[in-house]
């Protein structure tokens, strides 16, 4: 919520107010901001992009690369930063929180360069859902996302586009994409999507509840039920998940220590602990807040939804 609540209040600073809209989840979704520009002179670190849009808000930003994959456009390979100079166009998206300084600065998820003069700049999405099919048998595949303003969107993508890794040489297919993924897309004159270059899941997995916190990983629902707390609303209630069965189902490993509460280690190593009525999750970086204390009732101990899903690096 922290996170959450520093984003928001940073964008309404910059005055790039976002209307976000809340997911049957009660999740706030705010997707990352694309600025481009030509790269300018900048006695600072990062880049600086500067584009002739008055218009827009962002017509000059500065940018930090970090670990953002760099792709030439032309090639969908990657481009050497150290190539690019003054006077060249960059694509990115950064975000959702910007710095409050002039000109304002994100990290970017990812950066595009060497966009062909008679081609479009390819478009990145981190989408929400997996596909389906059409049922009338259509020759597509359509996948949701999450647009800068908070909206569902549909990302129609035809079956026969190329599918491609980012880096390595596994073989990967439409239906093989998950929610949480992060592609980048081309599309031809007619706005066809041609191209789909997709970069390695940064999450364990993806997960979801019900109304009634039934919680689903990857796909299966869980055998443990969840619970809910009742608020003043549907917004104030909270929904509680088991964390056991979440993490086993997440292929963590799950214990009980005396001292420690329950322990969700990862390969051997911990992630996180908590103590039943603990308003805290203890990781090796430190401690950190929880929405609501963990829970613990008929030897289950639970977590709200929320904040179990990021401890367990679920997308939700």
């Amino acid at each position: 919520m922290k996170k959450l609540l520093s984003v928001l209040l940073t964008l309404a600073a910059l005055s790039a107010a976002l209307c976000v809209s809340a997911a049957a989840a009660k999740i706030d979704q705010i997707s990352p901001t694309r600025v481009w520009g030509k790269v300018s002179p900048w006695d600072g670190t990062g880049i600086f992009l500067k584009n002739g849009n008055l218009n827009d808000h962002l017509n000059e930003v500065v940018i930090h690369a970090g670990e953002a994959p760099v792709v030439d456009a032309a090639t969908g390979l990657p481009l050497d930063l150290e190539s690019v100079k003054e006077g060249d166009t960059l694509y990115a998206w950064i975000g959702p929180a910007l710095t409050m300084s002039l000109p304002p600065q994100g990290s970017a998820k990812v950066i595009v360069g060497n966009v062909p003069a008679d081609a479009k700049a390819p478009e990145y999405y981190e989408l929400a859902g997996g596909g389906w099919k059409n049922p009338a048998g259509s020759s597509e595949i359509v996948f949701s996302y999450w647009d800068e303003e908070g909206e569902s969107q549909d990302l129609p993508v035809p079956l026969d586009a190329e599918v491609t890794p980012w880096l390595t040489r596994q073989i990967i297919r439409l239906d093989d994409i998950r929610p949480g993924s992060q592609i980048l897309v081309w599309r031809d004159g007619k706005d066809v999507v041609t191209k789909v270059l997709v970069f390695p899941y940064a999450y364990q997995g993806y997960a979801a509840w019900s109304t009634t916190a039934t919680g689903v990983v990857n796909g299966e629902a869980i055998s443990v039920p969840g619970k809910v707390l009742p608020g003043e609303d549907e917004y104030q209630k909270i929904d509680l998940l088991p964390i056991r069965a979440m993490a086993e189902a997440a292929g963590y490993e799950v214990r009980w220590d005396k001292d420690l509460g329950v322990v969700v280690s990862l390969g051997g190593e911990t992630v996180f602990s908590v103590k039943p009525g603990g308003e805290v999750l203890q990781t090796p970086d430190g401690e950190t807040a929880l929405g609501s204390p963990c829970l613990k009732e008929n030897g289950v101990t639970y977590l709200q939804a929320e904040d179990l899903c990021w401890a367990l690096k679920l997308y939700f």
